[in-house]
């Protein structure tokens, strides 16, 4: 069963209600105050970002770690020229 996030637009009051309750309260209600969000997939957007902010994060201390042992190369290979 699904669960959804029903938010008031005006008041920013949102509650968490599940299919049958969902229906119901907009038999009730009109449709146009309310924003509705999957439970589910908002939960999965929020794993999914973290998951990138991480391979972002790794990515870039190994381009990092790779740009600093080829610096260091560099310079012992200029040392080494120079004295």
């Amino acid at each position: 069963m699904k669960n959804f996030k029903v938010t008031n637009l005006k008041s920013k009051v949102f509650h968490y209600l599940n299919e049958i309750e969902k229906d119901q309260f907009f038999t009730k209600n009109s449709l146009g105050n309310y924003k509705r969000e999957n439970v589910q997939e908002l939960k999965r957007e929020r794993y999914n970002k973290k998951l990138r902010d991480f391979a972002f994060s790794v990515g870039l201390m190994a381009i990092f770690t790779i740009l600093l042992f080829m610096m260091c190369g560099t310079f012992s290979l200029i040392d080494s020229l120079i004295f």
